[in-house]
């Protein structure tokens, strides 16, 4: 859900208002923001509703995700629908989808297709055992522990390990020596005087270098957390969870910040500065620090009048980010906690 979610939401709103995104679509089973933002939307079945393979950085299991139930009024799995349009616009291409089996059949093709061909980490794992449970991931390490750096420790493999699922030798580059680098001897890292590890101070190189009132202007480092009630911005729109939220986003507050703003518990705030502005109602937390303003990420756009608590962000790039690119894996990011902000309350 990029247009709720993603630091550059305000940028993506504002290309896609001027025609500079030519043509926006989204396969999603839920009506988001970034839906109603796109031409096209294709609505996809749940996890509940289709046959896929699961995993997780969160641990070494490899799982069978069942359908429980057929998919739900309109809703069709991503392999009909990338059939279909194979057929509309690359005709002659279908034999990649397995045309001559049915849908079902197919699902189950292309888990094994993809246990086959998924390399060391899949090898020997097959879908009858993974219907009877979860597999471990296979390892080099003993017994399939997951135990990082154990080939580069000890099998003397060089530095970096590989970057899932692109191929080894994409992010090899990346580590030039081969072993753990304290020093980087290379154009960017030596322009940036950063070829060591240095300490620079926060807001710095970003918010004060843009505009040097905001020390005094936007007094609030601005960060948001995740929530309890959804998964990131997935099912932001339960009925359910919106009433355990009292129907509005919260904003978090130290007592002392509160009392100097004249907020107090309950009342409706507004966090802004020069490019955007969210509001919620303030919580007075004992444990946020002065300084801090929390706001709790995933909140959609309709449920916040139109405004988005990434509106407030600023996609500020560290220049030495630009020095590693492979497609859909490694790019630019942004800064982190680099957000200044005003908390104000809202007059009735």
């Amino acid at each position: 859900n990029p247009f709720d979610q993603h630091n550059m939401a305000n940028v993506l709103k504002d290309r896609a208002a001027s025609g500079e995104l030519e043509f926006i679509l989204t396969t999603d089973f839920q009506m988001t923001t970034s839906a109603q933002w796109s031409d096209v939307v294709l609505p996809a079945p749940t996890w509940y509703e289709k046959v896929d393979l699961t995993a997780t950085i969160l641990h070494p299991y490899l799982q069978l995700q069942q359908p429980a139930i057929e998919p739900l009024f309109e809703s069709r799995s991503e392999l009909w629908i990338a059939r279909e349009l194979t057929k509309r616009l690359s005709p002659g291409t279908e034999g990649h989808f397995f045309p001559e089996l049915d849908e079902q059949q197919a699902a189950w093709k292309a888990a094994e297709l993809l246990l086959e061909t998924g390399g060391a980490e899949t090898r020997g794992i097959t879908v009858d055992m993974l219907r009877r449970g979860p597999v471990r991931l296979r390892s080099p390490a003993p017994d399939d522990r997951q135990i990082p750096f154990w080939e580069q420790v000890q099998e003397r493999k060089p530095f970096p390990p590989r970057s899932y699922p692109a191929p080894l030798a994409a992010t090899a580059k990346f580590v030039r020596s081969g072993r753990i680098e304290f020093y980087k001897d290379e154009d960017a890292f030596l322009a940036a005087g950063e070829a060591l590890p240095v300490q620079k101070e926060t807001f710095e190189e970003t918010e004060y270098a843009l505009d040097p009132t905001a020390r005094t202007r936007f007094p609030l480092r601005f960060v948001t957390r995740n929530s309890l009630y959804r998964v990131h911005s997935t099912h932001s729109n339960n009925p359910w969870m919106v009433e355990l939220q009292g129907f509005r986003p919260k904003v978090f507050i130290s007592a002392g910040d509160a009392a100097r703003r004249g907020i107090r518990d309950g009342d409706e705030v507004e966090v802004h500065n020069d490019r955007g502005r969210v509001r919620g109602d303030a919580v007075v937390d004992p444990r946020s620090r002065d300084g801090t303003c929390t706001f709790e990420q995933g909140w959609w756009s309709r449920y916040l009048d139109g405004g988005s608590y990434n509106s407030l962000t600023y996609p500020w790039i560290k220049p030495v980010h630009e020095v590693y690119f492979v497609p859909g894996m490694w790019s630019p990011t942004t800064c982190w906690n680099e957000c200044l902000v005003e908390v104000r309350r809202v007059q009735a």
